[in-house]
Order: C-alpha cells, then structure tokens, then sequence
C-alpha cells in the first residue's frame, strides 16, 4: 500500500511540473524569440539505475513487482524555429535558421534569439534591459536608424550626403553553440553557453532578417490540450493519495480496535 501510495504522490508531483512549464509557454506566447520547454518523464529506479551506470547490467522492472514512481528525468527547450512577422522597423531583426544573437550582459555574454533592438543614449545597438549587442568588433555603435543588414549579418550605413554610398559598420556575431542541449536557460529570454563558435561571413545554414521578428514558437492548441491532460493526471493522482490515506486509517482504526 505504501508503494501505491508513493507512487501517486510522485504522479502528482511530476504533473505539477508539467503544469509549471505549461503554464510558463502560455504566458510567453507572444514574447519574441521565445523558445517554448518541456519535460520528460522517467520511473524513480530507472533513474537510480542510471545514477549508479547499472541500466544495462540489471533488469529494472521485476514480474509483479508494481509500478515504479515517477519522475521528471529532465527539462528540456524546443529550439524549433518559430514563424516570421514582418515589422518595417529598421531595428528589428530575426535569424533564419541556426545561431544566436549575443548581448553583452553585467553578467557576461548571453545568447538569444530576441532581435527585437534599440539604440542607447550613446548610439550603441541594445537589447532593452539587458545589453548591448555584440558584433564581431565588439558593441556595435549607429548613431542613426538609416542602416541595413545583410543576408550574412552586416551592417552598413548609409552616407548622409549621399543615400546610394554605404558604409561597411561591423558584422553581427552569431554564435552557434557546439550542443543546444548544454544551453543554460536563464529566468530571462537568454541562454548561457559555455561553448560556441561564430558563424563566419557566408554562414550555409543561418540568414539575418532585417525589419523582420521571430515570434515564439508556442502553439496554443497544443499548450492547452496538454494543459487539460496534465490537469486530469494531477486529478487521478490526488484522489489516489486520498484513497491510499483513507485505507491506512481504516487499517489503523481497526488494528488499534483489535488491541
């Protein structure tokens, strides 16, 4: 009975993450770049098995031995491309494909997929309330909005005498990070990458967009049909345990009458 009793408490558990992540891909629905998260679901001794390197020496379930607890074996973001929304904004820029932006952060470099920039006081290309925006030459300063970004990531300016002369500024750093599954989430709309390389000039799978912004590639019907699922499992589990909590007093009562 303590084992079915365990067992639905895990379920629970594990459906109130669930819940949380769902809950947190709904509300960042249409926050720019955003990149939804999920959870994976593992049994309490197959984790410990793998813990202890013993997954492949030992056989996990044993013939009637019950169904083990539950966990969640990992969290984890979806790096799926969301869709495009043009936007005629100058400043606005989204990535086709593989790579990250990178902001200068006062904790150090960060990488995401939020081309939604600004200029500073000081002329510099921002991502509002985090950073300035690194280039290959460092933080990238335009003083104007008459600019355009190429295909690669550069970017030129426009000379003010004359509008057909443009001006080589700096190319965009684009980091493309060795394993997205190593990507630290913050509690922000950044990553943090330990190890990344810089997409050179003609970079095969990566295309800058200008005037252009990804949208979050959370879908709502799918969020919201797994949000009911969950919402059910967490239910079945919770009149489980009271179940389970009303069988231990019966036993009890009846124990304690026997005496």
């Amino acid at each position: 009975m303590l084992r079915g009793f365990y067992t639905a408490a895990s379920g629970m558990v594990s459906q109130e993450r669930r819940l949380n992540a769902i809950s947190n891909n709904i509300a960042n629905a249409n926050t720019v770049g955003f990149k939804k998260e999920d959870v994976a679901f593992g049994t309490f001794g197959e984790h410990i098995a793998v813990r202890m390197n013993a997954y492949n020496m030992a056989p996990v379930h044993q013939h009637g031995g019950g169904v083990w607890m539950q966990t969640v074996d990992l969290k984890f973001t979806d790096f799926e491309q969301g869709s495009f929304d043009f936007t005629s904004r100058a400043f606005d820029l989204a990535i086709q494909g593989e790579g990250f932006f990178v902001i200068d952060t006062p904790q150090g470099n960060r990488l995401t997929r939020d081309g939604q920039f600004a200029l500073d006081e000081e002329g510099y290309l921002i991502l509002p309330g985090f950073g300035r925006v690194q280039g290959i030459e460092g933080d990238i300063q335009l003083t104007r909005s008459d600019f355009v970004v190429g295909r690669n990531g550069e970017i030129f300016m426009r000379d003010e005498d004359d509008p057909t002369e443009f001006e080589l500024v700096d190319r965009l750093m684009i980091a493309l990070p060795e394993d997205l599954t190593a990507l630290e989430r913050e509690p922000s709309k950044l990553f943090f990458a330990e190890n990344y390389t810089i997409a050179g000039e003609n970079p095969e799978n990566t295309m800058i967009l200008q005037e252009t912004l990804e949208s979050s590639n959370v879908n709502m019907a799918v969020q919201m049909t797994g949000m009911m699922a969950a919402q059910r499992s967490l239910q079945s589990a919770a009149q489980l345990v009271r179940m389970f909590d009303e069988m231990a007093d019966q036993g009890n009562n009846r124990i304690s009458s026997m005496r």
